[in-house]
């Protein structure tokens, strides 16, 4: 009796959740097709610039290891590949802020944010980067560990330029501040694997909808499955208002509206709006540099 009484609680269950369990498949063969398919496109890209230098790796402020340079080197070799763009990392521990630095190194401006821009595109472009042609497709990462004036620039090229818009390029540079105290390869590495992810597609977030929907589902499908049963074993309500009134009908003895006071009061509704910089699209932080090319970017100051 016992074992029926399960048989029959499991067939109803599973007849329930049929097409939950057919929709939780999908999603996960729809997910594992993707990666498959993004795995199975993937081509080498033809590199088309011979002017710029092969190092990609410029530890000017010796926080790195040598064997994490040479790991740096490996990844981003392999991400220049997938995704025909340069990608360096320029470290250095150097003052960029105020009027003493501005004549001591020639700077354009004492303003941290300015000069950082300004020695990321010319670090670019006086190298002659661009993985398509001098000046081309790539990002620099340019990350200052002078006491009192540390921070992070991106400055963006090319196909890079035009992708990244002022999100993008504020998650490319919080990957270096969420890891850079105790981990500086982590943090450089975490920056560089997400401008590929963007640059080749977003992969990784792509991957994440799917498996987050394939999670909810059942959730959802758990909660229609509770919600349905409880209601189906509520009692019903077998008295109605009328059903103690004699005749069916309830009498109104009274009838009357009693007019107390009239009072007529006016409020003006305030609208709010909100400005702010473009969160999508690309061609974040647009401007030229001194050297009169195209870039991109933008600065966190730690």
């Amino acid at each position: 009796m016992e074992n029926d009484f399960k048989k029959e609680a499991q067939r109803q269950y599973l007849h329930f959740f049929r097409i939950w369990f057919i929709i939780v498949g999908i999603l996960l063969v729809v997910t594992v097709l993707v990666v498959v398919a993004k795995n199975m496109t993937y081509t080498s890209r033809e590199r088309h610039n011979a002017q710029a230098p092969a190092e990609r790796v410029y530890d000017y402020a010796e926080v790195l290891t040598d064997a994490e340079e040479e790991q740096l080197r490996e990844l981003i070799a392999e991400k220049e590949a997938r995704i025909g763009c340069d990608l360096v990392l320029v470290t250095m521990r150097q003052p960029v802020e105020g009027s003493a630095a501005k004549e001591a190194y020639g700077y354009r401006y004492t303003d941290w944010k300015r000069n950082m821009q300004d020695i990321g595109d010319d670090f670019y472009d006086n190298h002659f980067y661009g993985y398509n042609a001098p000046y081309g497709d790539g990002a620099l990462i340019l990350d200052n560990w002078y006491e009192g004036q540390v921070g992070t620039h991106l400055s963006t090229s090319g196909r890079i330029f035009e992708r990244f818009g002022n999100q993008e390029i504020d998650r490319a540079l919080t990957y270096v501040d969420k890891y850079i105290e105790s981990d500086p390869y982590k943090a450089y590495s975490a920056s560089i694997n997400y401008i590929a992810d963007v640059m080749s597609g977003g992969r990784t977030e792509l991957r994440g909808i799917f498996l987050m929907l394939a999670l909810l589902v059942p959730i959802i499908a758990a909660g229609v499955f509770v919600g349905t049963h409880l209601r189906s074993k509520e009692g019903k309500n077998t008295t109605t208002a009328t059903t103690y009134i004699a005749g069916g009908k309830p009498v109104m003895n009274l009838q009357r509206d009693d007019f107390v006071r009239k009072h007529v009061s006016q409020r003006r509704i305030q609208t709010s709006s909100s400005s702010g910089g473009s969160g999508g699209g690309g061609r974040g932080g647009a401007h030229v540099s001194s050297g009169g090319h195209s870039h991109g970017g933008g600065s966190h100051r730690r």
